[in-house]
């Protein structure tokens, strides 16, 4: 409200052609408004409004009346004209921003007052997206820099409220860095120094599971180099190990750094007891039953939807389907919440999970059920759709067998499932994985 009021007040001095200074001004007004509308408004009214008497909150006839002398219907009307005028700003400053060869703190300084704008989020992700395409490292290291608070989201730490539009903004950046031939993802990798935001709020929420061999990888590779920050090693000495155990190496180890100290997002923590639970398996040749224990206690002080995301998959790589049906006994309420945006992933990853709990018991229809649930295809991008497709895939196959079995349908979940393999790089899912895994 206060900014339209300046601006009636703006445009008042402009159709007058000088600013009201005097009270010999206001009664100038007060003549050609009296002239000019058809609705009266009283002198000292006018007096109260520019300043000149102590007031309150104008009342809307006077703004209405006011509006009128200036060529508007309303002050509704001349509301929606102001809005038009901003958003038209808004659009002009973004795009001169998109195309611009250098940034002033003049322009990071308009930049920050629009974050609490609904379309914000679309905003930084275009601009950052523009500079990767016009590989204006310059320029990304500038959006990117870490301040207080950053230009991604408007606290100094991605709260609950914050983490979707950080998602958001990774999705769309993920999405871009896909495209790029080596030598442009080898340009960014000076971003990945801890003076800025581009590992932890693009990296670390778009894990590109499709471009470990990729993109993803080097960047990976690049960070066990650069990271200084504890949680920061973590996250990449988690997903390079991980990667090997993917690609079907045996050179992945057990890692169980000490996190007594350190305060893990609910994904990060779920992930180093999902990777546990693949090196208690395979590397220890040990029982999972205590590490179970003791990821359903420390999965009641998590997000529990969010924390469970790498601890599902592990648990079906080495097949412990009924710790899985345990689980869902457990969490099945908050497994399944479904209010937002970010539980694409998980969503699908918790239904493919529950589907071959199914299969197991032999329940096929409510195994089919599930698995119809999942939306996979709705998104391609999606980081993590080749690494689910997989699973779905596992899935499919063994209900199919269950029920119809029809010949052709097999063959044909064998051979996109062998693709996904091939393009990924991920051995661990070999033909035997696929057709003997029950």
């Amino acid at each position: 409200m206060d900014s339209l009021i300046f601006k009636l007040k703006s445009e008042i001095d402009q159709k007058l052609g000088f600013k009201l200074k005097r009270q010999s001004d206001v009664k100038y007004l007060h003549q050609q408004i009296t002239i000019n509308v058809l609705r009266p408004i009283g002198f000292n009214t006018l007096r109260r409004f520019f300043g000149f008497l102590p007031s309150g909150a104008p009342q809307l006839k006077t703004l209405d009346t006011l509006c009128e002398f200036l060529g508007y219907k309303s002050f509704s009307n001349f509301s929606i004209f102001v809005d038009k005028d901003a958003n038209w700003d808004r659009w002009t400053f973004i795009s001169d921003f998109e195309n611009a060869d250098s940034l002033t703190p003049e322009m990071i300084n308009r930049l920050e007052v629009l974050k609490p704008h609904n379309d914000y989020v679309y905003h930084i992700s275009s601009l950052i997206k523009s500079f990767i395409r016009r590989e204006r490292l310059d320029l990304l290291k500038i959006l990117f820099l870490k301040r207080s608070p950053g230009l991604l989201f408007k606290e100094n730490n991605i709260n609950s409220e914050e983490v979707i539009e950080v998602l958001k903004i990774a999705y769309a950046v993920g999405a871009v860095l896909r495209t790029l031939s080596r030598p442009q993802y080898e340009n960014l990798a000076p971003l990945l120094h801890d003076d800025y935001v581009f590992k932890t709020d693009i990296l670390d929420f778009y894990i590109d599971y499709s471009n470990f061999n990729g993109y993803y990888g080097f960047f990976i590779k690049n960070r066990i180099l650069a990271d200084q920050k504890p949680e920061n090693k973590l996250f990449s000495n988690l997903i390079w190990q991980y990667n090997l155990f993917l690609s079907g190496k045996s050179t992945y180890k057990p890692y169980k750094p000490n996190i007594s100290k350190l305060k893990l997002y609910p994904a990060l923590l779920g992930r180093l007891l999902g990777y546990e639970i693949i090196t208690t398996y395979f590397k220890e040749s040990k029982p999972i039953n205590n590490l179970v224990t003791k990821i359903s206690k420390v999965a009641k002080t998590q997000h529990v939807s969010v924390f469970f995301i790498e601890v599902f998959p592990a648990l079906i790589f080495i097949k412990a389907i009924d710790e899985i049906e345990y689980l869902f006994s457990e969490f099945s309420k908050e497994l399944f919440e479904s209010n937002n945006w970010r539980y694409y992933a998980t969503q699908n990853t918790y239904l493919i999970s529950l589907a071959l709990v199914k299969i197991k018991n032999k329940d096929y229809d409510l195994a089919s059920y599930n698995l119809n649930l999942v939306t996979l295809d709705r998104s391609k991008t999606n980081s993590y759709y080749a690494y689910l497709k997989l699973f779905y895939l596992i899935t499919s196959y063994h209900l199919e067998l269950q029920t119809t079995a029809h010949p052709r349908e097999l063959i044909s979940i064998e051979a996109e499932y062998s693709e996904l393999v091939k393009v990924t790089g991920f051995k661990r899912f070999n033909l035997s994985f696929l057709k003997k895994y029950f």
